[in-house]
């Protein structure tokens, strides 16, 4: 499998490319947002992301946000991957940056927009347990899961681990999110891997 980043109509997952790799699955992600001086990866750690608000974007967090989400529903509609990675990872940076952004009504709205082109163009959705061990955070946050499932969207376990001592980090955490959820869903297609 592969991790594919979204950086415009030109590279993503849905480039031809892929197609000629003998994967089982491919991962979407979004790391990179436009700016005036080219791509600019919001995917770091807080610090960092800060400190690029600052040097990139004039500290326009809506800016930021928006094009997160604009980029993320490009990458759905385009399609050429099975699995959506992190899809509400901008938030872990932007309540860094600005305190309680994620239940301000216009983020909620934005993370919604995506939910409809998930729904409606159908990848599965991880939940991605990377930073459980480091700060309690599953990517998407669980309020979003219920919607998934209700429309029939196939959930599953990802640790997206980089190395290898870390690939079960927060699994326990992300199945028992799942297994609570199912209970409660209309519909549930969930893998647990």
């Amino acid at each position: 499998s592969m991790e594919i980043d979204y950086l415009g109509a030109e590279w993503g997952p849905s480039n031809p490319y892929f197609d000629t790799l003998p994967l089982d699955y491919r991962i979407g992600s979004v790391h990179f947002v436009p700016s005036a001086d080219g791509l600019v990866d919001v995917d770091g750690s807080e610090a960092t992301f800060i400190k690029k608000m600052d040097r990139y974007f004039n500290n326009d967090i809506h800016y930021v946000v928006n094009s997160f989400y604009d980029e993320s529903i490009k990458m759905v509609e385009a399609g050429g991957f099975d699995i959506i990675g992190h899809f509400d990872k901008i938030g872990r940076n932007a309540a860094a940056f600005k305190p309680g952004i994620e239940s301000e009504s216009w983020y909620i709205k934005r993370v919604n927009d995506l939910i409809d082109a998930i729904v409606e163009h159908g990848p599965a959705v991880e939940i991605n347990t990377k930073a459980w061990n480091d700060v309690r955070r599953l990517f998407p946050r669980v309020e979003y899961l219920p919607r998934l499932f209700d429309a029939g969207i196939t959930v599953l376990v990802n640790s997206d681990a980089h190395y290898p001592d870390k690939v079960d980090a927060g699994r326990a955490t992300g199945l028992e999110v799942l297994n609570k959820l199912e209970e409660t869903s209309i519909n549930s297609n969930i893998l647990c891997q």
